[in-house]
């Protein structure tokens, strides 16, 4: 970022042509909406909101009405957790027990506050944790103390700290905890304290849950009708920040040094990383990277209707925030959609990449190609035959068939754009490459078939059960590599991928046997946990 801003420049007529059509493209006549906002060298040059803040009363959005930013509001966890450091009274390479000793009594692997930070602290995700143990978040009163209490009762971690990087939502509750035990201080009490000094009086958390905030923006979301979305939970730190859209732009307008109580190096250590070395690309609660070329800082926050989505452009002085009350209105789309109508003379070329394989090869025998492929972006492909042609399988997502255009390379029914050649690779091995012109070729290898029938299979068969969350699982039957599974009243169908790798739902179930080779347990990863210990257990679980 420029030292000093200079004079902000107006939206020009084809700036302001452009944003206006992008704004003519969203419905939000008399339904929830969004706020947007962007702050050019220190200067708010835009301010607009489009949409109900309640639709009840049909209060429109305006500068008054109060968003949950959802995720957006780590950049202020972080923000504060640093401004304590410069201050001495925090350590970022102290393990973080040495403000809070009675958390994560069960792990002894050192973590330290830059881990949390950055998500490199292999601490597992207390939603995921919690859908585990059968509770649904939003529709309880949660509280941080209720998410310590369960991430106390975890003896793992979801790899080694710093040798990975998995976001999760546990890092900023902690530090939210750790910023009130360093300061002495109710983390809310703190926090206002903390934006009433940046000139955000309208930024906050709730003290408690059922407190009043004021002109809230009401969080909705359409399933074949409108409906309020719950905000039930009352937690501090990886989300649930109320702002205003004035308040965020008068941040924004600080960080291009329009002039702040907290000092420039500060502000300037913000927008880095805390230690390149460490794996991924986060920084103070914000992903440092680039966006057509251009550098970037940026971060997106989403719980319920509540959507943020924040976008600067450091070496341009450019910021852009975009917040609201519908998950309707994509926030990401249209915050990239007005980087580009304002930067568009900026960006480089996009990349490109094959839109087919380099040489084409004979068509092969639909049966040569059937099975299941584990492609390099983690997600299984099984490719079937129906009536003679062949169909593209995603768990979750709905069949896609594949149209024969030339040679080994096949199109998919829904996107011409999206190809699927088949061959072989050097050593001879069956697989799949997935070509699309904006994303790099995804390879898959066709896993070998697996059949467990008879006595391999009943090995399989019991109950599961991790005391860490109360979480238990059954595998009821086993027939060739379909395994059939039923957890938290749910009965669906996994698949054996290898000897001991079961993929069932979200899930991925690692069996694990003793000195004889009898399965005796079982290692579950999900979306933001890996590697929870599941026993064999007898009768009821």
């Amino acid at each position: 970022m420029s030292a000093i801003a200079t004079k902000a420049e107006p939206l020009s007529a084809n700036e302001q042509r452009r944003i206006d059509a992008i704004f003519a493209g969203l419905q939000t006549e008399n339904v929830p909406g969004v706020a947007v906002g962007i702050v050019r060298d220190g200067e708010t040059v835009l301010a607009r909101y489009a949409g109900l803040a309640d639709m009840s009363h049909k209060t429109p959005l305006g500068p008054e009405s109060r968003f949950n930013i959802a995720s957006n509001a780590k950049q202020y966890v972080a923000l504060m957790t640093l401004d304590l450091a410069v201050q001495g009274q925090i350590d970022l390479d102290s393990d973080f027990r040495t403000y809070l000793p009675g958390v994560l009594p069960e792990i002894e692997q050192t973590i330290t506050v830059t881990h949390l930070i950055t998500h490199t602290s292999g601490v597992r995700d207390i939603y995921d944790l919690w859908g585990l143990t059968g509770l649904t978040w939003y529709e309880n009163r949660l509280r941080n103390r209720d998410a310590i209490d369960l991430l106390n009762r975890q003896t793992g971690l979801n790899f080694a700290p710093g040798s990975a990087y998995l976001y999760s939502n546990s890092n900023y509750i902690i530090l939210a905890e750790l910023i009130a035990a360093a300061s002495g201080e109710d983390f809310d009490d703190y926090a206002g304290a903390f934006f009433e000094g940046l000139d955000m009086a309208s930024t906050g958390w709730r003290g408690r849950y059922g407190e009043i905030v004021p002109n809230r923006a009401r969080a909705y979301g359409n399933y074949g009708q409108w409906f309020e979305d719950p905000a039930i939970a009352n937690l501090f730190g990886d989300g649930f920040l109320f702002t205003t859209l004035p308040d965020q732009l008068a941040w924004e307008q600080q960080l291009q040094r329009a002039g702040s109580s907290l000092s420039a190096d500060l502000i300037a250590q913000s927008q880095s990383r805390p230690d390149a070395n460490l794996p991924g690309e986060y920084g103070y609660g914000l992903e440092v990277g680039t966006y057509r070329g251009l550098a970037r800082v940026s971060h997106v926050g989403s719980t319920g209707g509540y959507n943020a989505f924040l976008s600067r452009f450091p070496e341009h002085n450019l910021a852009i925030v975009v917040i609201g009350n519908t998950a309707e209105i994509g926030v990401v789309p249209l915050g990239n959609a007005i980087s580009d109508a304002l930067l568009a003379d900026e960006f480089q070329a996009d990349a490109t990449f094959p839109a087919g394989p380099a040489q084409l090869q004979s068509r092969p025998a639909n049966a040569d190609v059937l099975g299941l492929y584990d492609v390099d972006s983690g997600t299984l492909i099984r490719v079937v035959e129906r009536d003679g042609e062949l169909f593209r399988e995603i768990e979750g997502r709905d069949p896609v068939r594949l149209i024969h255009e030339e040679g080994n390379l096949f199109a998919y029914e829904s996107n011409a754009d999206l190809k699927m050649a088949f061959d072989r690779d050097q050593d001879g091995e069956a697989r799949m490459r997935i070509f699309f012109p904006q994303q790099a070729t995804l390879i898959g290898s066709r896993l070998p078939a697996l059949t467990l029938d008879g006595n391999e299979g009943d090995q399989i068969l019991g109950r599961y059960r991790n005391d860490e969350t109360g979480f238990a699982l059954s595998v009821e039957a086993v027939e060739g590599d379909v395994v059939t599974v039923r957890a938290g009243g749910n009965r669906f169908d996994g698949r054996l991928v290898a000897p001991n790798d079961i993929r069932a739902g979200n899930y991925r179930l690692r069996l694990e046997r003793d000195e004889t080779g009898q399965v005796d347990g079982m290692r579950l990863d999900g979306n933001r946990i890996r590697d929870v210990a599941l026993e064999r257990v007898d009768g009821d679980a």
